[in-house]
């Protein structure tokens, strides 16, 4: 029979020690790991691979869902949810994750938790969209809050990128890149996802593949067929295109 590979991530050692303790019996999964917190956990997870997750949603620095924003839409671990939310949060659980565990829980809850991972492992397939399911829903259903920073790859550490540092944010293939005055970063992430979750008083979209923060723009140049020029104060440029000019000189506060 497989053995499948479980990381704890939790910031309260008592927790990790609970699920340690009840897998001491478990012969489907083994604990190849533990996290701390957000950014150990996106380490933890490069570095062991697991198979499953039993992730905290609220920690410290990064919480859980910020750990499956930098993992992006690319096939993971499955995950089970440790978590104090309720209400609405939990109905997304429902539809979109392995499980949750509502904090407290005991062992015969947790042990309904691992069938159904384990079931799901076995059956393979469907994680990546699964989680982002998830993550577009319980998006969806907070008030509206615009994102404040990406988690993003820094050498071999991951660190959190505050949104106002951001210029400009660019396509490429699966991924984004993420232009700053300190460097480029790529995030596994899809443009649109990403727009639907910017502040809209900041950021503009001004061609079918770039996203510009309305900070950074220096002046604008006219070019050919309605279409203009943006120089940004780095002294970079970047196409505007006409099917998205009258929107990005709306939101520039041209008046004309």
């Amino acid at each position: 029979m497989t053995t499948f590979r479980l990381l704890v991530v939790d910031d309260e050692a008592p927790a990790r020690a609970k699920v340690k303790r009840l897998l001491e019996h478990e012969t489907r999964f083994t604990l190849v790991g533990e996290a701390e917190d957000g950014t150990q956990a996106l380490e933890r997870i490069e570095a062991l691979r697991p198979d499953l997750i039993v992730l905290d949603v609220q920690m410290p620095g990064l919480t859980g869902f910020e750990v499956l924003d930098a993992l992006g839409a690319e096939p993971g671990p499955a995950v089970i949810f440790s978590t104090a939310y309720d209400g609405f949060a939990l109905r997304a659980f429902e539809a979109h994750a392995v499980d949750y565990l509502l904090k407290p829980y005991d062992g015969e809850r947790f042990t309904r938790a691992l069938d159904k991972a384990h079931a799901q492992l076995v059956g393979g397939g469907g994680e990546a969209e699964r989680l982002q399911a998830l993550l577009r829903e319980v998006t969806t259903a907070t008030p509206r809050r615009a994102l404040e920073r990406l988690v993003v790859k820094s050498g071999e550490a991951w660190v959190p990128l505050r949104l106002e540092e951001v210029w400009r944010l660019s396509s490429e293939d699966k991924y984004v890149r993420v232009h700053t005055a300190s460097g480029e970063h790529l995030v596994r992430q899809s443009l649109r996802s990403l727009e639907e979750r910017l502040d809209p008083e900041r950021f503009v979209r001004i061609h079918r593949g770039d996203i510009i923060n309305l900070e950074a723009v220096a002046r604008l140049e006219p070019w050919t067929h309605g279409d203009g020029i943006l120089v940004l104060k780095n002294g970079t440029t970047v196409v505007l295109s006409r099917t998205w000019r009258e929107a990005f000189l709306r939101r520039w506060g041209f008046e004309g």
